[in-house]
């Protein structure tokens, strides 16, 4: 497996773990939110399996949703300030490696 999709799907996951963890006992966050993060996460789950680039492409949009809540909650709520820490770094981290491997897909597709 190439790294760039190892790094893409564990930062997905990653992801997808830091907004299922607004669930904890401590949180006061209606179900209702969590749900509207966590399925956007859901839609590109098979493109990725797939290396589908289209998939690769888009996701890059999906993740700056992400960014901009993790640093809006970075800065305005200290209590989630782990939550956002990791919604942050993960969502960059995601950025970055699907971008860059959404390129590696069009340049192993155009050497065929």
């Amino acid at each position: 497996m190439h790294p760039l999709k190892l790094t893409s799907l564990l930062s997905w996951a990653i992801l997808l773990l830091f907004q299922l963890s607004l669930l904890w006992p401590g949180y006061q966050i209606d179900l209702y939110w969590i749900a509207l993060a966590v399925f956007p996460l859901m839609l590109p789950a098979m493109g990725l399996w797939r290396e589908q680039r289209y998939t690769y492409k888009w996701i890059g949009f999906l993740t700056l949703i992400y960014f901009c809540i993790g640093i809006s909650e970075l800065v305005s709520n200290p209590e989630l300030r782990m939550y956002a820490l990791g919604t942050t770094l993960s969502s960059t981290m995601m950025f970055l490696a699907t971008i860059y491997y959404a390129r590696f897909l069009a340049v192993r597709a155009d050497s065929r």
